[in-house]
């Protein structure tokens, strides 16, 4: 029989995978710019990483730009889109 406990712990399990899948979704976006443009630093994209792996908790994955707009803010950057590609990624003054 499936308690309480058990319930609790499926619906971690999906909260978990809702973060990864959020996180893989930004990450790949923010991959293709790096890859094109190159990155600031490691230090930079640690940062930045970090924040979306920490926004996308409890978050759909469909607000994944969002995120990736609020992580990259608070972690000191501008952030220009074209559609759903970053094409400018910079340090603000």
């Amino acid at each position: 029989m499936i308690g309480p406990a058990e319930l609790e712990d499926m619906r971690l399990d999906i909260a978990a995978a809702e973060q990864a899948k959020l996180y893989d979704v930004a990450s790949a976006t923010l991959n293709r710019h790096w890859a094109r443009r190159g990155a600031t630093s490691v230090g930079a994209v640690s940062r930045i990483c970090d924040l979306v792996f920490e926004r996308a908790a409890e978050r759909p994955a469909s607000d994944w730009k969002a995120v990736i707009s609020e992580a990259t803010d608070e972690a000191g950057f501008l952030v220009r889109w074209d559609g759903d590609e970053v094409v400018l990624l910079e340090a603000r003054p």
